[in-house]
């Protein structure tokens, strides 16, 4: 198996039969971990210029992803109780994720590339 630190970290690989962030969803539902998620993209956008640079932006699209994809299993659960979630938030942070992933190409001459892998 290949690892990689955006997609499929090391760290996790081979530790349970499920995904953390889907024992998450079970423990605590889906509205926590979406907040949970949008959380984390926000603590990477807020780091790379410190820390991991262009991987911390990575990680912050993969958690808004992982938002979107959660939001959908969310809307198709029969036994979840919908409630209203107000996702300008969710927009907001998604663009100002993608504007610094924009200038972090340019200022370090970097290809556009392929959206990494969900």
């Amino acid at each position: 198996m290949k690892y990689d630190n955006v997609n499929n970290p090391k760290h996790y690989a081979d530790s349970c039969s499920i995904e953390c962030i889907d024992a998450m969803v079970i423990t605590f539902g889906y509205e926590a971990v979406m907040d949970f998620c949008l959380c984390n993209a926000y603590k990477y956008l807020w780091r790379h210029k410190n820390k991991n640079g262009y991987e911390d932006l990575e990680k912050a699209r993969w958690y808004m992803r992982k938002v979107t994809k959660l939001y959908d299993d969310y809307l198709l659960s029969p036994t979840v109780t919908k409630t209203k979630i107000d996702f300008r938030k969710f927009d907001t942070l998604d663009n100002m994720i993608l504007e610094h992933m924009d200038k972090w190409r340019y200022e370090h001459k970097l290809e556009e590339e392929d959206d990494i892998q969900q």
